[in-house]
């Protein structure tokens, strides 16, 4: 089985730059179950890092994802 994290980093970070359709894409999958997790929230850290450019909504998506962890 791949890591999902593995993965999802590859099809994030594939040319460098976090796009709104893939912020879009990772806000529906983990937003699925309706709570986000430690393991998630450490992800987007780590893409928005590692991402050479991003969107505008990431920040966005990460301060929701901020106040859902904490609830």
């Amino acid at each position: 089985m791949a890591d999902w994290r593995k993965v999802a980093k590859a099809f994030a970070l594939g040319d460098g730059h976090i796009s709104q359709q893939e912020v879009k894409l990772l806000k529906e999958t983990f937003f699925a179950d309706n709570k986000i997790s430690k393991s998630e929230m450490d992800f987007l850290y780590e893409i928005k890092k590692e991402a050479k450019t991003s969107v505008k909504l990431l920040d966005e998506l990460i301060q929701e994802c901020e106040k859902a962890i904490q609830d």
